[in-house]
């Protein structure tokens, strides 16, 4: 049971990570290259709810199983416990950042007319960006946690 809770840990977090750092590298990158209406359409087609479709139930998964193993394995040993509490610091930052800032000014541009685009666009580009690194950070750093938590258990029998 312990390595099954681990593997969908570990899957979920992995998707959340790879999927922030994917947007972190590559979109974020391309809509700073175009003129402001194609940007702010790139955001709203690419960024809007269409991630949150696997990346919002994908991290909702790695905090329970974490949650899991920690209250289910009787084996857990102190480091790996450590570990578990930090991939669920970094996926409580995930959240934070994603519900505090990002959601909100995606809501707020996907209201925007691709005629009247706001004047201060390239500022408030520039802070969802910000913000963003933060939140591929945060998943990055549980993803980390979490696999050397589950390196750490060692899966005794």
């Amino acid at each position: 049971m312990n390595i099954l809770l681990h593997f969908i840990n570990l899957l979920s977090a992995a998707l959340v990570a790879g999927g922030q750092i994917y947007v972190l590298m590559v979109i974020i990158p391309t809509k700073r290259e175009f003129p402001d209406r194609l940007s702010v359409q790139m955001h709203n087609a690419m960024l809007g709810h269409r991630t949150d479709g696997y990346l919002k139930p994908s991290g909702i998964i790695s905090a329970l199983s974490a949650i899991s193993i920690l209250l289910l394995s009787r084996d857990l040993p102190a480091v790996s416990i450590v570990f578990l509490l930090l991939g669920l610091a970094g996926t409580a930052g995930v959240v934070i950042c994603s519900r505090f800032f990002n959601v909100k000014t995606n809501a707020m541009m996907a209201t925007w007319s691709l005629d009247a685009i706001p004047a201060n666009y390239a500022e408030i580009r520039q802070g969802w960006d910000a913000v963003h690194t933060i939140r591929a950070s945060c998943g990055t750093l549980a993803f980390v946690g979490y696999l050397l938590g589950a390196l750490t258990h060692g899966f005794r029998s």
